[in-house]
């Protein structure tokens, strides 16, 4: 993948020549005196449920999506901007299941799309993979915090106690000042079977109810543990189960071929006296009826 031209790659080493070219036209924007000033605070997002619901920061790339220069068969839409007069056009694939996993998520948290990419690029994606505006935030690079050459995410800037803030992200680095709050998730590129979205989704919609999300790895590896263990005790019930049912038929069957095969008898006995067959037909019913 190091030959991929990336939107915004976050390696610290090696950067896009997007990414570079993007960096570039910020600085034509900028005072150079400003360039390697900590960002003001932004504000803090609005959401009628301030104080109930929790915060949740989802990045875009390789995240939720994918984008490149150059042309590949499985890209979901293009995006065409305008950089320093000169046009790009850039392929995007998306995430399985991005927009049902934002529909979900927006039940249960404040949603914020976080991107170290540049506004032009990244309000082009979240206009697509959130077509009705659920996000109640929308931030870029410019409210990211220069560290090491790269660019970082300072959680406190959202102006909420970070107890109620959590963040989704593949790469550590994003929340480094903050790490007790990501969720490190597996990189996307290409594959159309990705399943990581809805791997984790049950687990945001669980953290939401706690008081306190942190440490989000520890609450992860506590919610996984949990479910294996719910999953070996549910086996446990269906071997169980399994068992307690054969066992029956079993005992089923074997009643079934003792009294047919004591009927068989019966009925073979051949010409016996009619007081005899009584007892016979008797005992027979008895023993069916004592099962």
């Amino acid at each position: 993948m190091q030959n991929n031209k990336i939107i915004y790659s976050k390696t610290q080493e090696k950067r896009s020549f997007l990414s570079s070219l993007c960096s570039c036209f910020d600085c034509f924007k900028k005072n150079p005196q400003q360039m390697n000033q900590y960002h003001p605070e932004i504000d803090t997002p609005k959401s009628s449920f301030i104080g109930q619901r929790k915060i949740i920061v989802l990045d875009l790339d390789e995240t939720l999506v994918h984008s490149q220069f150059e042309y590949f068969d499985s890209f979901d839409f293009t995006i065409n901007i305008a950089v320093q007069s000169q046009n790009f056009k850039v392929y995007v694939i998306v995430r399985p299941g991005v927009k049902k996993f934002i529909e979900q998520l927006n039940h249960f948290y404040d949603i914020i799309f976080w991107t170290a990419s540049i506004k032009e690029y990244a309000m082009a994606v979240i206009d697509y993979i959130d077509p009705d505006g659920k996000a109640v935030e929308r931030l870029f690079r410019d409210s990211c915090t220069p560290l090491k050459n790269s660019f970082t995410k300072d959680l406190t800037k959202l102006g909420r106690d970070l107890k109620d803030v959590i963040i989704v992200d593949n790469s550590v680095f994003s929340f480094i000042m903050n790490p007790e709050n990501g969720l490190k998730i597996n990189d996307f590129f290409y594959d159309k079977y990705d399943k990581e979205l809805e791997s984790i989704l049950p687990f945001l919609i669980w953290i939401s109810q706690l008081s306190d999300l942190r440490p989000i790895q520890n609450r992860y590896k506590e919610f996984l543990n949990r479910k294996k263990l719910e999953k070996k005790n549910d086996e446990q019930q269906i071997i169980y189960g399994l068992s307690k049912t054969v066992s029956i038929q079993r005992k089923k069957i074997n009643q079934k071929s003792f009294i047919k095969t004591l009927t068989e008898h019966i009925a073979n006995r051949g010409k016996v006296g009619k007081d005899d067959t009584n007892e016979s037909e008797k005992e027979t019913f008895e023993i069916i009826n004592s099962y």
